[in-house]
């Protein structure tokens, strides 16, 4: 009556309608009492009659339909990979406005808070980009980078807030 993709369908959504916690297993959460089982009739298309009081019976004796936890180097590695990637992006920005300044001096006190953390990073590729115009845009390169992996790590659908959040 069912293939493995309206199984897990099934199972995913009733997981989203009891609201499951995704680090326990699924088999124990699906136990709990649920307020309305009457929005499961969103089944009855396209996948066939579904009876509910299957749905824990079967989710427990499919062992691989459990969510795993997450490792343990996740939510540390993200507690600080977050705030260095947007301390970075909020000097390489500090840095841009900097550059529009040409007679400022970066040795000076409120400068070199943002210069000597980040001059190592502008050297790296301040060869390898030309100035536009006669602007040094390698701020801007960097900015760019820190704000992608910021997204693409830490964002709401970044790689690490998926790990944390679903254990994938």
């Amino acid at each position: 009556m069912f293939n493995m993709k309206s199984l897990l369908f099934c199972v995913s959504s009733l997981c989203t309608i009891c609201g499951v916690n995704s680090f326990a297993p699924i088999a124990r959460q699906l136990h709990t009492p649920v307020a309305s089982l009457s929005s499961l009739k969103m089944f009855e298309s396209g996948v066939g009659l579904l009876d509910v009081e299957l749905v824990p019976s079967i989710v427990a004796a499919t062992p691989s339909l459990m969510i795993s936890e997450t490792e343990a180097w996740v939510k540390p590695f993200a507690a600080v990979l977050g705030p260095f990637l947007n301390i970075f992006s909020f000097a390489m920005l500090c840095r841009v406005v900097i550059s529009w300044y040409p007679s400022a001096n970066l040795n000076e006190t409120p400068y070199n808070i943002v210069a000597w953390p980040t001059e190592p990073l502008l050297r790296l590729i301040r060869g390898s980009v030309p100035p536009a115009f006669g602007v040094d845009i390698t701020p801007i390169v960097w900015l760019a980078i820190f704000t992608f992996f910021n997204e693409i790590l830490i964002g709401q659908q970044g790689l690490l807030t998926m790990k944390i959040k679903y254990g994938i």
